[in-house]
């Protein structure tokens, strides 16, 4: 079953960090639709109504251009024009604003029906300012009175209250810009041209009854309010839950990872890692990769171990075979230095004493020097492609009558072998391992003769050479042992002369260097079977 975390680290981490941002943005981008929608909705009067609560647009953005127009064009003409001052005199004087011009050398212009004097009286009292507060420049005014007439909105032509001489701006004053809900009083003196402006007038934009502070405006102000908090914790709380979980998929591993390692530092190397932090991630991957070399380091503390058991029983064999002809050997030569041997036929039969002990030793330097060799891997096998049914044709036809000879009745089996089949042996040393399997069946044999049948079976992909003795075999318990360096059946090792327990490990080194492998099993009836598979050349020998 298909899991969040079987998703890749960087897909996730990419998601997470989208998903903060776009759903978010999705919700305030609905939220916002669907209040601009229930305005169209409403209708043209409440969008009025609703211009009056807030107006941030239409005649009081209109009032702010021409202001900041006129004092442009006042800063940059030292013969100031008519002309250039036109068209924001015109957005005024159309919202009901009263404009007076004036530079150095006299008035430029004045609004019909008013005079650049009656301006500046009609500047707001202080106390009206104070009361109400002026808006920040370029906002729009709180409020502004108007008649209704026949379902038309017109401005008062009356001006608002006089201001004492002492409480009015004064003529210094380079700006003011005073927006209230009585009106708005604008005057700028250019500080590079010396151009006057003044402007004033009533609010004129909606009926003065319709912009009082009642509920309604603080339910819209309780309501953005409430969308911008609520939008803004709904950003920290996904973004927290998000980097949370994100945290928790990522840390989850890493605590895995160094549960493991401190159970690894501790010498423990047989206990996995949990399962469910080998996900399908990066995370995973890299838990699993962990493992692997967890165990990888259990198989060669395991396979140390096992050389260390061998060099310890390498020694002990060793000291214990050689003990025996080394024994020998004193003893006879001993006794030849004493003059025990009196006659001419016991010092050859000490003598022959003598050379037989040599021999044993000889053999086992010899072996042992042989598995040193190929266990550290310079003693190299030479491979080559062998058609197996001849090789053991001619092998048997060669030893038969010398095996019979020592007690070792031979047959050879091919029925269930492809003739062209061949494999890469190692003449001379798998030469060594087939003397040493007929040679421990004579060795161990119990009557006078021993029958041994020699089986060779070929399939598309490996050979399998079986060499089945009838002879007393071994316990099931030494079976899987009898590859071991120095293992024999003979625990006390009291019988020297039957090996020392090198040949079958010769064996083994042997043949998985030529790629193949060797086991033990028992021989329907009694005996003991050792089975050797080698790999199949593809196409044989032609």
């Amino acid at each position: 079953m298909f899991h969040v975390r079987d998703i890749s680290l960087e897909r996730r981490i990419l998601t997470t960090n989208f998903l903060m941002v776009f759903i978010p943005a999705l919700l305030l981008f609905v939220a916002g639709f669907a209040l601009l929608g229930a305005l169209r909705l409403a209708g043209t009067a409440r969008q009025n109504d609703f211009a009056a609560l807030f107006p941030t647009q239409g005649p009081a953005l209109s009032i702010q251009y021409a202001i900041d127009e006129l004092r442009y064009e006042a800063d940059h003409h030292k013969t100031p024009r008519l002309k250039s001052f036109e068209d924001p005199v015109a957005i005024l004087e159309k919202e009901g604003i009263a404009v007076s011009i004036a530079s150095k050398d006299g008035t430029i212009y004045v609004t019909p029906g008013t005079s650049a004097e009656a301006l500046q009286n009609r500047a707001l009292p202080k106390d009206t300012l104070l009361h109400h507060g002026p808006m920040m420049m370029g906002s729009a005014p709180m409020n502004a009175p108007a008649e209704h007439h026949d379902g038309a909105m017109h401005h008062h032509d009356a001006a608002p209250p006089m201001m004492p001489e002492s409480e009015r701006p004064h003529d210094d004053d380079a700006e003011q810009l005073l927006w209230t809900r009585d009106g708005v009083y604008f005057a700028y003196t250019s500080p590079v041209t010396g151009t006057t402006i003044r402007a004033a007038g009533a609010l004129p934009f909606l009926a003065q009854e319709r912009l009082t502070e009642g509920p309604a405006k603080h339910l819209i102000e309780a309501l953005l309010l409430v969308i911008v908090g609520s939008a803004i914790l709904f950003i920290v709380f996904l973004g927290l839950y998000l980097s949370r979980l994100l945290t928790e998929q990522i840390l989850g591993p890493l605590d895995a990872l160094r549960a493991a390692s401190a159970r690894i530092k501790g010498g423990d190397l047989d206990t996995p890692m949990d399962a469910s932090a080998m996900r399908g991630d990066e995370m995973g991957a890299a838990c699993r990769d962990f493992d692997a070399m967890r165990a990888e380091l259990r198989d060669a503390r395991d396979e140390r171990a096992r050389y260390d058991a061998q060099r310890k029983e390498l020694i002990a064999g060793i000291s214990h075979d050689l003990a025996t002809p080394l024994t020998l050997l004193k003893g006879y030569a001993d006794g030849l230095l004493a003059g025990l041997a009196t006659t001419e036929g016991k010092r050859a039969q000490y003598a022959q004493r003598i050379a037989g002990a040599a021999t044993s030793m000889e053999r086992l330097v010899n072996n042992l020097r042989m598995f040193s060799r190929l266990e550290l891997g310079r003693m190299p096998l030479h491979p080559e492609p062998v058609a197996l049914v001849p090789y053991f044709e001619d092998c048997v036809s060669e030893q038969k009558d010398l095996l019979a000879d020592r007690g070792l009745r031979l047959t050879l089996d091919t029925q269930h072998a492809d003739a062209t089949a061949a494999a890469n042996i190692d003449r001379d040393a798998f030469a060594r391992v087939i003397d040493n399997l007929f040679g421990n069946a004579i060795k161990y044999k119990e009557t006078d003769t021993i029958a041994m049948d020699l089986i060779v079976r070929t399939d598309a992909e490996n050979a399998r050479l079986t060499f089945a003795d009838h002879g007393p075999g071994v316990p099931e318990s030494a079976l899987p042992h009898l590859f071991e360096l120095f293992y024999r059946t003979d625990a006390a090792r009291t019988d020297t002369k039957k090996g020392s327990g090198l040949g079958l490990a010769i064996c083994r080194e042997i043949v998985t260097g030529l790629g193949g492998e060797i086991s033990a099993s028992t021989t329907d009836g009694g005996g003991l079977t050792i089975t050797i598979e080698l790999p199949i050349l593809n196409g044989g020998l032609s």
